[in-house]
């Protein structure tokens, strides 16, 4: 719904009536009482009438309340309060004491009008045809009446009681302008604008200056497509009555569409002075606003929009489509669609034949993944042949949801052709064919939309992203280019620039980028993130910090915001520090996706594998056709050891990727670290399929076959990967690896070599450290390692696997030394920091308890690390701080045969026998790597076990 239609139907029939009596003048004569009080009284309510008269509206509800205070039978002074308070814009205090000045004897002649408008104001129609009756009323005054009960039966959904009250209005009173009022307002409610502008002409020719009138004749101009003249009509309005916020709040919403905000906004400023509780005046400040790029601006006023719908009552709010639609588009703006929904509900139930009603519930049902409301609320339309573009982008949405991308694309295709190729509608063609895997289309439809309009700067950031994906910079930076040449004053234009440079390595004209449109915009986000990205990248950290806590600052639930300085801080080594500000962002908006994957990684960092699941769970709730939030799920089963759940995670990310070859390999390199062979067979049949021959899925493939154990199938293949020829890198890493599960670990050394040597790299450095010690040489595999970091510094995997190959050699000052090295550049890592504890501990040195202690910090929930920190404890003498500790290991590793031993040697001395008896016989009983073996049998004989 545009805001001209919101507008310009805000107030029916009853506001315009409620406009003219409040603008009355109030003849209220005194009565003067002999007792001071009384006489008080009377100079209270004159003093208030006089107000009245002279719009001070705040100044007589104060005296007239005064008045009946001094006098609470005053029924004047009743009478003028709630004429107050009704123009004062307070209806529910207006009816009371319009009730009490009744109960006091007020004629219902008297009192009918201005009653009926403040129960008019609250939608409680169902009082007013209870209470305010025309029998016995004068004409002028029974046709008031009948015009409110039409309304009123309007409101209850009786339309044929509505037409006779209108027509007996009429009959009362030929001269009298309500009952016109209220048949324009429900012709216009039923759609017959032809009776609705005949009431109109006959209520303007009995009265022809009438702001009111001339205000709907600017409505009916604008309903029609005549915009001049509905300016015009607007101005003509304001000219009879400067205070008429109807006009004020038309005219600004009609130039709003013209693109005409400056224009606007005195009218919305006028009107905010008129009115503080007026949603429309909001609502429209939020589009000018939003416009201007000014979101936080925009926010409020749509924030300021719900708080006024919210406060009204429901009953009121259910009779009035215009305010349900108002608070329906501000409340799904502000993201709380629950509410949105609940009232656009009612707008459809209020308006079924109303397209823009439907379309807006219909977005919200496909965002909440209602799918088959969506689909009850489109399907009339498309039967009926209404399928305006909007309902085929709608409905072409649903079908995005339900992954039906390829008739999500028709639906698009079609709506394209209705509009002459739109190329928003072309662009989101192209969107709907990327997910259905069909890449080269997609990217097509986008540069055709691009090409069309190269001004859409969606279009030209999606475009910008998928060349840089291909590593296609020519066309990227042509894209970038274009852009900028159409929107040469654009900061977004500039910042998109920037990340193309950056992409190219061209830091310097990166940064350049960014300031330009920071200079253009300085308060342009995605800029002001990209710049502290390009710091990081640099090494520029403190800068980065500094540019991202000047942002936090700024907009302290800038989630974007948090999660870049969240992954600075786990750049610099410290996830601890990355901790609290992951969790600001997902408690601001929980299922964010970017924090949310960045949370995980640092739970899994500090060794939280538990929180760092139930995370994923959470996420997959808000995301679940997310495939990194799939792979994460399945990534967190795997960290706490439930392959079974890990499995079905990747099996479901399978089917989420299609046959994309590449996504098919990754898949299935997921399966394999899951233990799921046939699954990872499948997957590399499919990327096959796809594309026959492809190496890395003939490699998977193989690896595959080794997993389920069927070594010669394995050998078979790895012979068709070399005999394709190529680098033979892939292939003799394989052969290492079917070697290495033959228990040929000589010959698997031999071949990783042999690999390594062609083309080296971490992982293949790895493998060969790993076969040395299978084959007893454990000292070719740490030359390995020592060689490869002195190529290459920084890979920290390789440093850990040396320091533990020092470690299994016994070569504690080596292994001491390599730790110290890795916890210099990996200060987080609390692996690092438990081995070394272990290595002190040996070597007898002071600071194994400090270090074990710096561990369990690192790593609350690691058993492992509870387990070095409670023996250190022991052996130290502390034994009631270590029996705490290594029960909390045993609770979290219960198959650890040294744990048991530990704690079973604790309970021992400090006078548990039986509970170490138990203790020590799970540890000899269970099966499993036993560091403590001979210890263990020391304490058997000791306990009797």
């Amino acid at each position: 719904m545009s805001a001209s239609g919101c507008a310009s139907s805000f107030r029916s029939s009853r506001t315009l009536i409620a406009g003219l009596v409040l603008g009355a003048a109030l003849a209220v004569n005194g009565a003067h009482a002999a007792r001071g009080d009384s006489v008080q009284a009377a100079r209270y309510h004159e003093d208030a009438v006089a107000r009245l008269a002279r719009n001070d509206v705040s100044g007589a509800i104060i005296q007239a309340r005064n008045a009946v205070q001094k006098d609470s039978g005053l029924l004047a002074a009743h009478l003028l309060l709630g004429k107050a308070l009704l123009r004062d814009g307070q209806a529910a205090a207006a009816e009371a004491e319009f009730e009490i000045a009744l109960r006091l004897g007020a004629s219902m002649a008297e009192v009918a009008q201005p009653y009926g408008t403040a129960l008019m104001m609250f939608g409680n129609s169902e009082k007013i045809l209870a209470r305010i009756k025309p029998d016995g009323l004068a004409p002028a005054a029974r046709a008031e009446v009948l015009a409110m009960r039409a309304t009123a039966h309007a409101d209850q959904g009786d339309t044929k009681a509505a037409w006779r009250a209108v027509e007996e209005a009429k009959a009362a009173d030929p001269r009298s302008l309500a009952p016109l009022r209220a048949e324009i307002d429900l012709a216009l409610r039923t759609r017959d604008t032809p009776r609705a502008r005949k009431a109109l002409d006959a209520a303007t020719a009995l009265a022809p200056r009438d702001a009111q009138l001339l205000h709907l004749q600017g409505v009916l101009q604008q309903s029609a497509g005549n915009v001049r003249a509905a300016l015009d009509y607007f101005a003509q309005a304001l000219k009879a009555d400067p205070r008429l916020l109807d006009s004020m709040v038309a005219r600004a919403s009609l130039l709003i569409d013209l693109q005409r905000p400056d224009e606007a906004m005195p009218d919305l400023e006028r009107a905010g002075g008129l009115s503080q509780r007026e949603p429309r005046v909001a609502y429209l400040k939020s589009l000018i606003y939003a416009a201007r790029g000014d979101t936080r601006a925009s926010r409020a006023q749509l924030e300021e929009v719900t708080r006024l719908v919210d406060a009204l009552p429901d009953t009121f709010l259910a009779s009035q489509p215009p305010l349900l639609m108002l608070g329906g588009l501000a409340s799904q703006a502000t993201g709380r669609l629950e509410r949105a929904r609940a009232l656009l509900e009612l707008y459809v139930l209020r308006l079924p034949d109303d397209p823009a009603g439907r379309k807006l519930l219909a977005g919200i049902y496909l965002s909440s993944g209602d799918t088959a409301r969506v689909g009850d609320l489109l399907e009339p339309m498309l039967r009926s042949g209404d399928a305006d573009p909007q309902v085929l982008t709608t409905l072409a949405a649903l079908r995005m949801q339900q992954r039906r991308y390829r008739d999500a694309a028709e639906a698009l295709e079609r709506a394209a052709r209705l509009t002459g190729g739109d190329p928003g509608i072309t662009a989101q063609m192209g969107f709907a064919r990327l997910a259905g895997q069909q890449a080269d289309l997609g990217l097509a439809a986008l540069r055709s939309a691009f090409d069309k309009e190269p001004a859409q700067l969606k279009v030209a950031a999606a475009l910008v992203t998928l060349y840089l994906r291909r590593d296609d910079l020519r066309n990227a930076t042509a894209v970038a280019d274009t852009l900028l040449r159409h929107l040469p004053g654009d900061a977004a234009a500039h910042n998109i620039s920037g990340a193309v440079k950056a992409a190219a390595h061209r830091r310097a004209d990166a940064r350049s980028a960014y300031l330009k449109a920071l200079a253009l915009q300085p308060g342009l986000v995605p800029a002001r993130l990209n710049l502290a990205r390009l710091d990081v990248a640099e090494g520029r950290l403190d800068e980065a910090r500094q540019r991202l806590a000047a942002l936090l600052r700024e907009e302290p639930g800038n989630v974007q915001a948090l999660t870049e300085m969240a992954r600075l801080e786990s750049h610099a080594g410290r996830p601890a520090a990355a901790l609290p500000l992951l969790e600001k962002a997902q408690a601001l908006v929980p299922g964010d996706t970017a924090s949310g994957l960045e949370l995980l990684a640092v739970h899994q960092r500090l060794g939280q594998p538990g929180a760092a699941l139930g995370l994923a769970q959470k996420l997959v709730l808000v995301r679940p056709d997310d495939p990194t939030v799939i792979e994460a799920l399945g990534r967190a089963y795997l960290a706490v050891g439930e392959g079974t759940q890990a499995r079905a995670a990747f099996a479901n990310l399978a089917r989420m990727v299609g046959p994309e070859p590449r996504q098919l390999v990754a898949v299935g390199q997921l399966q394999l670290s899951a233990g799921a062979a046939n699954d990872a067979g499948a997957s590399a049949e499919k990327a096959l399929a796809a594309k026959p021959g492809f190496p890395p899925a003939l490699s998977l493939q193989v690896e595959a076959e080794i997993l389920a154990g069927n070594l010669p199938r394995a050998e078979a293949l790895q012979r068709q990967l070399l005999a394709r020829g190529g680098s033979g890198v892939d292939a003799l890493r394989l052969a290492g690896d079917i070697a290495l599960v033959r228990q040929r670990a000589a010959e698997a050394m031999r071949l990783y070599q042999a690999a390594f040597d062609k083309a080296p790299s971490t992982a293949l450095a790895l493998r060969g450290f790993n076969a040395a010690f299978h084959a007893g040489e454990g000292g070719r595999g740490v030359a390995m390692l020592e060689g490869w970091l002195r190529r290459q510094p920084d890979a920290l995997q390789a440093q850990a696997a040396l320091a533990e190959g020092y470690l299994r050699l016994g070569q504690l000052p080596q292994a001491r030394a390599a730790y110290e090295a890795l916890l210099v550049r990996d200060p987080q890592n609390a692996t690092a920091a438990n081995n070394l504890a272990q290595v002190l501990m040996r070597l007898n040195d002071a600071g194994a308890l400090p270090m074990a202690e710096r561990a369990a910090r690192l790593a609350p929930a690691d058993a492992n690390a509870l387990d070095t920190l409670g023996w250190l404890q022991a052996r130290s003498g502390a034994l009631d701080i270590s029996l705490k500790t290594l029960r909390e290991a045993r609770l979290r590793a219960p198959e650890s045969r040294d744990v048991r031993y530990h704690l079973a040697w604790v309970l021992h001395r400090t006078g548990r026998r039986d509970e170490a008896r138990n203790e020590l016989a799970a540890a000899l009983n269970a099966r499993g790597v036993f560091e403590s073996q001979a210890e263990a049998e020391v304490l058997r004989r000791e306990l009797g076990v």
